[in-house]
C-alpha cells in the first residue's frame, strides 16, 4: 500500500498575479461549412481585422458586433464535397458562431471549434486540408490535423540526435519520402509485394518520413536520426538499443513474448526505460488471445510490458455522426470513420445516438493502453508493393505517431527522463473515453488521444526559464504522473487526480493550486506535490550506449 501525502507550496501573490496578466486579446477558431459565401463582402482593414458584409441586415448585424481576425477557406485543396465549403473564422468571441448557426442554420452548418498557433508550419506536403498549396499526394490529412502536427513543428521538427529506431519489415530507402531517412539498417530482409514490403514503410513514413519534398506526406519527426532492423522479437529490440535508439517503434504484437522468459523481458524494458529509453508498440487488432471468443480486455506483446507505451487506434475522417450516413443490408442506418472513436462502424439509432457494431473486431484495447491515436494515414508504400489500399492502418499506424512525438520531445528538451516524457503525453492528451460510441471501453482506451503539439510544447517549457507548466482540464482516476525537474512553477487547474492515480510534481518555485482542483486518491493512490529549489536547467548530451548483458538474465531490483 503506497502512502498518501500533500505536500503543497503557496506562491506569493505576486507570482500568482504576474503569471496571470493577459496582453493579447484571447482568439477563437472555428471551422464552419458556409453555403453562398458570395453572398457576402469580404475585406482585410490595415489593423489586420477582417470586415464582413452581407446583404442581409441581420446577418450583417451579427458580425458588426464581434471583432474578426480570420475569414478564409479552411481547405483549398481538397476534393472532398463535404470540406470544399468550409471556412476558417477567427473571432474574439466564440458567440459570433452561436449567432449565426442560429439565425441562418442552412448557411452555417458543422460548426467546429479549434486551436492553433500563429507559428503553425504546414509543409508543402502536408495533404488537403493545407491551409496552403499542397504539392504532395491529395489524401485526407485529418491524421495530422487531429494531433495539431503543425502546430508541434513549429517549435521543432526534430534533432539528429534523438535516433528513432524501427522494428520491422523492409523500408524502401528509394522511396522519395523515405530517401535518405535511415542512417543504419542492422538488417535489411527484402520483398517485393504484399505486407512484407509494405509494413515498414507506412509506419517510417509516419514516423519520420521526409517533409517539404514536394512528394507524398510529411512524417512527425523528419528531422531525426533513424536506425532500422527486422521485427518479432526481444533481439531486434536488444539490437536496436545497442545501437543507440533512443525511442523504438513496434508496431508488431504477440499474445505472449519470452515463454519462460517473459519476466526477464519486462526487466530488461524496465531498466532501459530508466535509462532514457522509450519503446512504443502497436497493441494490436482484436486478437482473441484467451480463446473465448471476447478480444476487448485481452492483451498483447511487447505492448502489454509494464514499461512499454502502448497504443491504440481511433479514426480521424469524419468529425460529426451526419457526415457520412448509409444504410446496410438490412435498412439499418449506419456511419463510419467518425473522429475519436474506437470502432469504425456504429448504428444510428433513431434519436441520432450511436449504436455499437462488431465490438470484438475493432483494434484492441485493455487497460494496459496508454495512450489512443490517429489509425488512419496515407499508406506511402502500398502501391509500389502491389497493394491497393492507399489510405488506411490500425495500431500498427498508430503507434508511429506517438513515436513521432517523443522524438520531438525529446528534440525540443533531451534532459527529461522517460517518466517525464510518458507523463507529459498523457496529460497532453484529448479526453475521448467519454464520447458516445466510446463509454462501451471506458478505463480501457488509456489517458486519451494524442495531441502532439501539447505534449511538445509542455516539453519545451520544462527547460525553459520562468515558464509555467500548467496541469488543467482533466479528470486522471489511474496511471502515474511524474514531472521532477520543473526549472520554475507548476499550476495545476481545474483539474482532478484521484482513486489510483498517483502524483509526483516537483518545481524550483512550487506548485499553485487554482480553483477547480481536486486531490482525492484512494488507498492504492498518492500524491506529493514540492518544491525543490536545487532544480536547475542544464544542458544533455547523448550518453555512450550501456552494455546490458543478456536480457534472458535480467532481473527487477529489490
Amino acid at each position: 500500500m503506497q502512502p498518501k501525502f500533500y505536500s503543497l507550496l503557496l506562491l506569493f501573490c505576486s507570482i500568482l498575479i504576474a503569471n496571470g496578466q493577459e496582453t493579447d486579446p484571447e482568439i477563437f477558431y472555428f471551422h464552419t461549412n458556409i453555403d453562398d459565401v458570395s453572398s457576402l463582402k469580404i475585406k482585410e482593414n490595415r489593423n489586420g481585422t477582417i470586415d464582413v458584409k452581407s446583404r442581409n441586415r441581420k446577418e450583417n448585424a451579427i458580425f458588426e458586433k464581434y471583432t474578426i481576425y480570420k475569414f478564409q477557406l479552411a481547405f483549398p485543396n481538397t476534393k472532398s464535397d463535404l470540406i470544399k465549403t468550409v471556412h476558417t473564422i477567427a473571432t474574439d468571441n466564440v458567440n459570433l458562431l452561436s449567432e449565426l448557426s442560429y439565425n441562418f442554420p442552412k448557411k452555417y452548418t458543422r460548426i467546429d471549434q479549434f486551436y492553433t498557433t500563429d507559428n503553425a508550419y504546414y509543409p508543402n506536403d502536408y495533404g488537403e486540408t493545407s491551409p496552403i498549396k499542397n504539392s504532395g499526394l491529395d489524401y485526407p490529412s485529418q491524421d495530422l490535423d487531429i494531433v495539431m502536427a503543425p502546430e508541434a513543428w513549429g517549435i521543432t521538427k526534430g534533432d539528429k540526435k534523438v535516433v528513432v529506431g524501427i522494428s520491422d519489415t523492409k523500408i524502401d530507402s528509394l522511396h522519395p519520402d523515405l530517401r535518405g531517412r535511415v542512417s543504419n539498417y542492422l538488417h535489411y530482409r527484402n520483398s517485393e509485394k504484399g505486407q512484407a514490403c509494405a509494413h515498414g514503410g507506412n509506419v517510417a513514413g509516419i514516423a519520420i518520413g521526409r517533409m517539404d519534398n514536394n512528394f507524398g506526406k510529411a512524417g512527425i519527426c523528419s528531422g531525426c536520426d533513424v536506425i532500422a532492423t527486422n521485427y518479432g522479437g526481444m533481439a531486434q529490440l536488444e539490437e536496436l538499443v545497442a545501437a543507440g535508439a533512443k525511442v523504438i517503434n513496434a508496431s508488431w504484437a504477440m499474445c505472449k513474448m519470452g515463454g519462460k522468459y517473459s519476466e526477464n523481458i519486462d526487466a530488461r524494458i524496465s531498466e532501459w526505460y530508466d535509462d532514457g529509453i522509450i519503446i512504443v508498440a502497436g497493441a494490436g487488432n482484436g486478437t482473441d488471445c484467451n480463446k473465448d471468443k471476447i478480444a476487448v480486455g485481452d492483451s498483447l506483446y511487447p505492448a502489454s510490458f509494464k514499461r512499454v507505451i502502448s497504443v491504440s487506434g481511433v479514426f480521424v475522417q469524419h468529425n460529426f455522426s451526419t457526415d457520412k450516413v448509409f444504410p446496410d443490408k438490412e435498412g439499418n442506418l449506419m456511419t463510419k470513420t467518425l473522429k475519436d472513436r474506437r470502432d469504425g462502424y456504429f448504428f444510428v439509432e433513431e434519436d441520432g445516438s450511436l449504436g455499437q457494431f462488431q465490438v470484438q473486431k475493432g483494434m484492441q484495447v485493455n487497460k494496459a493502453i496508454d495512450l489512443m491515436s490517429p489509425c488512419q494515414s496515407l499508406l506511402i508504400t502500398n502501391e509500389q508493393c502491389e497493394l491497393e489500399v492507399s489510405y488506411g492502418g490500425a495500431t500498427s499506424m498508430a503507434a508511429p505517431y506517438v513515436t513521432g512525438t517523443i522524438g520531438l520531445m525529446w528534440s525540443a528538451n533531451y534532459c527529461l527522463s522517460s517518466y517525464e516524457i510518458e507523463t507529459i503525453l498523457k496529460l497532453t492528451t484529448e479526453e475521448i473515453e467519454n464520447l458516445p460510441g466510446n463509454t462501451h471501453y471506458k478505463g480501457l482506451m488509456g489517458a486519451g488521444r494524442l495531441n502532439t503539439y501539447r505534449a511538445v510544447a509542455m516539453s519545451k517549457l520544462m527547460a525553459t526559464k520562468n515558464s509555467n507548466i500548467i496541469v488543467q482540464n482533466r479528470d486522471f482516476y489511474r496511471f502515474d504522473f511524474n514531472l521532477t525537474s520543473a526549472p520554475n512553477i507548476i499550476t495545476i487547474k481545474n483539474q482532478t487526480f484521484r482513486d489510483e492515480a498517483t502524483v509526483n510534481f516537483k518545481a524550483k518555485n512550487g506548485i499553485v493550486l487554482k480553483p477547480g482542483t481536486h486531490l482525492k486518491p484512494n488507498k492504492d493512490g498518492a500524491i506529493a506535490l514540492k518544491s525543490d529549489p536545487s532544480i536547475t536547467l542544464k544542458t544533455c548530451d547523448v550518453q555512450p550506449v550501456k552494455d546490458y548483458g543478456p536480457w534472458k538474465e535480467a532481473t527487477y531490483e529489490k
